[in-house]
């Protein structure tokens, strides 16, 4: 029985795909829903795994989900700070613009303490210490956890053997 193939390229190309959706503006909104974003990028890290298994390797497991989600979640967290640092180098503070634009649309910039107000306004620098931080944590964990739900999807259909003899008492 042949081994089963590396979970090195499939994780990256996750990574990818992780970093992509959470450092470009507007589309890293998609984030906001239980950090979704990340979870795909793990979730497609075990789908990329699936396509390159063939039938006479052992089947996926529970543990390769896991190491491929959390493996995708720290290339994630990779691309995601150099993306972020190349955008805001680019196109300056446009995240913060269009999260103003969104609260005076709809009515509660004015309800927003002085503070707050002044930072958004300010267009700061996206990737702060803090957050480079922030972003090694919760990349690998919920990637970890999208590794899980594709496990969970991919893993086929078990066939149920023959049960075993029973014996007489």
């Amino acid at each position: 029985m042949p081994n089963k193939p590396s979970i090195l390229l499939p994780a990256l190309y996750g990574g990818i795909i992780m970093g992509v959706v959470s450092a470009i503006p507007g589309l890293s909104l998609l984030n906001c829903f239980c950090c979704a974003g990340i979870m795909l990028g793990g979730f497609m890290a075990v789908f990329f795994y699936k396509k390159d298994l063939t039938g006479d390797m052992p089947p996926l497991e529970s543990s390769d989900g896991l190491k491929l989600g959390a493996l995708a979640g720290v290339f994630g967290a990779v691309v995601t700070v150099v993306l972020s640092k190349m955008i805001f180098m680019i196109m300056g503070g446009v995240d913060s613009e269009m999260l103003l634009n969104m609260l005076d649309s709809f009515g509660v910039k004015e309800n927003l303490p002085p503070e707050a107000l002044s930072e958004l306004e300010k267009g700061g620098d996206p990737m702060g210490f803090l957050q480079i931080v922030g972003n090694f944590i919760l990349c690998p964990l919920f990637g970890l956890l999208g590794g899980l739900i594709g496990y969970s999807v991919f893993k086929g259909k078990k066939t149920p053997g023959t049960p075993p003899p029973i014996v007489p008492a």
